[in-house]
């Protein structure tokens, strides 16, 4: 199944604290590892208010899903949150 991992800063992180988190360590290894093996198939930095990213996962399960993302560096620190959509195939217009 597919999901889009929207993340939002976790209650009482101010936004500057989650893009200073981004600037001093970019993206974790792990998290490449999941572009690797074609877990998350596109992601992209959220612009404008408030900070974060937007993953999107192919996965079992939501629970496979929810697990992934909160495997991740910045929700391990406390960073983000992030609201799982089960989502469709892309359509090309």
């Amino acid at each position: 199944m597919r999901y889009m991992a929207d993340s939002r800063p976790a209650e009482g992180v101010l936004p500057e604290q989650v893009r200073e988190y981004f600037d001093a360590n970019g993206v974790s290894s792990g998290a490449w590892e999941m572009v690797r093996h074609h877990v998350v198939t596109d992601y992209a930095f959220k612009v404008g208010e408030p900070p974060g990213v937007v993953l999107f996962v192919n996965t079992d399960s939501e629970a496979a899903a929810r697990q992934l993302v909160d495997s991740l560096p910045v929700v391990v620190q406390g960073l983000l949150t992030f609201h799982l959509e089960p989502i469709g195939l892309f359509m090309h217009l």
